[in-house]
């Protein structure tokens, strides 16, 4: 069993401006009629909007299923939305790959660096060795540093063009991370 999750996490909203857009964009989402403009406590004790009656136009197959969507939760707060496996991309070699061993500790390292605020930690290829800003690295699964992600749980895939919409409402680049608790 357990719960899938997609999150589409900013990745250059600063602190300070992340409550507020995730207002404006709870507001543009109840408006559309995907969520409920109210949030209930009732998913792992989260704070929640459950699904409004127009959330199956967010998704790439409406009607795929509808039993168990649980709602979503705006994470406002300095956080690092992950998946496993990690999978990553080099920006300068190119090469794709899972961190392990050394490479793996040294991703952790600089991910808790991160989480205890240091925005600019650099991450070094272990192919290449060049460095690049933690929050810069992307892949097929990359991890999300942020402080505003939008967390759909239990929902059918979304689309790309509902993503690219939020993408556009929010005004920043954004990661999708995908997983299951």
């Amino acid at each position: 069993m357990g719960n899938w999750y997609e999150i589409i996490a900013d990745r250059d909203v600063s602190e300070a401006e992340a409550p507020r857009l995730a207002e404006r964009m709870r507001v543009w989402l109840a408006e559309r009629k995907v969520i409920e403009a109210t949030r209930k406590r009732e998913f792992l004790g989260k704070w929640i909007h459950r699904p409004g009656p127009a959330y199956q136009s967010t998704l790439e197959e409406p009607n795929l299923y509808t039993k168990t969507v649980k709602g979503l939760e705006f994470v406002v707060r300095r956080n690092v939305f992950f998946q496993m496996p990690l999978k990553l991309t080099c920006g300068a070699c190119g090469v794709r790959f899972e961190p392990d061993g050394e490479s793996w500790e040294r991703w952790s390292d600089a991910a808790d660096a991160w989480c205890r605020g240091e925005d600019t930690v650099p991450y070094v290829c272990p192919v290449c060795g060049v460095a690049e800003r933690l929050t810069e690295w992307t892949g097929d699964a990359p991890w999300g540093f942020g402080f505003l992600g939008l967390e759909f749980w239990d929902w059918a895939p979304l689309s790309e063009q509902f993503i690219r919409e939020v993408t556009e409402q929010l005004g920043h680049r954004t990661v999708v991370v995908r997983g299951k608790l």
